[in-house]
């Protein structure tokens, strides 16, 4: 009988390990308060993102479907802006604003794109985010840096590459509350091209990619120094 009570503690405690570990950031080393890579993440917190106004041109792909698209973002900050998006071939098309009351259309999109149409501008919303509030940085295994911020009942992971220039923002991951998970890649400049933006979302198995063409310096704002 103690055997069986022994096992069964033991289960049930691999059980709150196993949970709490699906809710805890992956395991990691707090970064030195006093580090470089500390004071400029600091730094790009303070900064925000924007103001910014661009055109793009890129591609939507949604399960076997893939359309050019262009369009234009005209931003202020994360939670102030105007994104313009059509595809080529004209079955997805609107202009979406989001301001303090939320965000709502200029144009509606179809029905049948309502919802693609919606996601796309969460996306872009989180893609500008910012940690608020109390956040975590830390160093990964691989020597990447991340930053862990829940707020809202989203969970928010932005990942940092570090190389002889500083460090630069990589991608985003946003567990939300409603399931899907938004995967946001922020592509460095080249000499073939501007910065772009990959969005990702798990519910709609969507991927918008936008290639920045002006002023996508002030819209990424990725380099830490």
């Amino acid at each position: 009988m103690k055997n069986t009570s022994s096992v069964m503690a033991a289960l049930a405690v691999i059980l709150l390990l196993t949970l709490a570990g699906c809710r805890n950031p992956p395991p990691s080393t707090a970064i030195k308060t006093d580090s470089p890579a500390l004071r400029g993440i600091k730094s790009w917190v303070a900064a925000g993102a924007g103001p910014c106004n661009t055109r793009f041109t890129g591609s939507l792909t949604r399960g076997t479907q893939s359309s050019a698209v262009i369009g234009h973002l005209d931003l202020i900050n994360a939670y102030r802006f105007t994104l313009a998006v059509q595809s080529t071939d004209g079955q997805c098309a609107f202009v979406l604003h989001r301001n303090w009351a939320g965000a709502h259309y200029f144009v509606q999109p179809h029905p049948a794109y309502a919802a693609l149409a919606k996601a796309i501008g969460t996306g872009v919303f989180l893609a500008f985010r910012r940690p608020e509030g109390p956040w975590h940085a830390a160093v990964k295994a691989g020597a990447d840096v991340v930053v862990y911020k829940g707020a809202n009942d989203n969970r928010f992971q932005w990942n940092f590459m570090a190389d002889g220039k500083g460090l630069l923002l990589t991608h985003l991951r946003v567990q939300t509350p409603s399931g899907p998970v938004y995967v946001i890649t922020f592509n460095t400049p080249s000499a073939k091209g501007k910065d772009s933006i990959d969005i990702s979302d798990s519910a709609l198995h969507f991927v918008l990619h936008l290639r920045l063409h002006n002023n996508s310096e002030a819209c990424l704002n990725t380099r830490i120094p």
